[in-house]
């Protein structure tokens, strides 16, 4: 193995994500980037799948301890519990993690928050491109209405869409949606509840809408994922991104200096 090279790991490889990122990995060719290993809970399924990485044996343990040793940085698209258990154990062995699960409560972000003293951490709710533009275009739309008091004028909903076996609900990026119009909020000393409303139903990659209704006209914003790449290529880039960092919790607009 070349020295220059990114060890990765993946938690939840038989998952959604873990999937889509491994599928990426084996088409790309990404010659600074190696897949070595993963984890899985469900170790009995995986071994009867027999998944691949540049056609060998992927190797999958139950246990991130059992890894250690075989990686740099690990890509968590897991649980909330999961993830916490893995963040102890990267900060214990100082390995980086990027962190795609979703639904945390707040003793868990305080935790990965104050983690983050000790390891580097990217912290994100959603990795595609076109959602964090997204997230900068409504941070601009809200200063607007502020700049020109039109707060009590305008009525903001959020929806988003997702595949029915989707546990969180609103998802992740719906949160991260409406606190970013709060926080602009609460910079012009204004509070107003900004509704989600979720949608559960076959299979949905995601798609995500935010309606500005103002007295006689509307500005709707939409973000459709057609498939989960984008997902998959931008937690890749923000691990390659990660890798120089030693310490501190940082998000995809610090990837994407946006």
């Amino acid at each position: 193995m070349n020295k220059d090279q990114i060890r990765l790991a993946i938690a939840g490889i038989n998952g959604r994500m873990g999937k889509s990122i491994l599928q990426l990995l084996n088409i790309k060719v990404k010659k600074n980037i190696l897949l070595t290993g993963a984890i899985e809970t469900k170790l009995s399924l995986i071994k009867r799948k027999k998944i691949f990485y540049k056609s060998k044996f992927l190797n999958i343990k139950s246990n991130l301890i059992d890894i250690i040793n075989y990686f740099d940085i690990l890509i968590d698209f897991t649980n909330p519990k999961s993830t916490i258990k893995h963040l102890n154990i990267c900060k214990l062995y100082n390995k980086k993690i990027v962190i795609g699960t979703t639904g945390f409560n707040t003793e868990q972000k305080l935790t990965i928050k104050k983690i983050s003293k000790n390891i580097a951490i990217i912290l994100a709710s959603n990795f595609s491109l076109g959602i964090n533009i997204l997230l900068k275009i409504l941070e601009n739309i809200t200063k607007i209405i502020c700049k020109n008091k039109l707060q009590n004028k305008t009525d903001i909903d959020i929806i988003e869409k997702h595949h029915k076996n989707k546990i969180d609900s609103p998802s992740g990026t719906a949160l991260s949606l409406k606190e970013t119009i709060m926080k602009i909020y609460k910079k012009y000393n204004f509070m107003k509840d900004i509704k989600c409303h979720s949608i559960r139903a076959a299979d949905l990659y995601g798609e995500h809408n935010v309606l500005f209704s103002f007295i006689g006209e509307q500005i709707e914003l939409i973000h459709k994922a057609s498939n989960r790449r984008s997902f998959a290529e931008g937690a890749i880039k923000a691990a390659i991104w990660l890798y120089t960092k030693k310490t501190g919790m940082y998000t995809m607009n610090d990837v994407l200096e946006i």
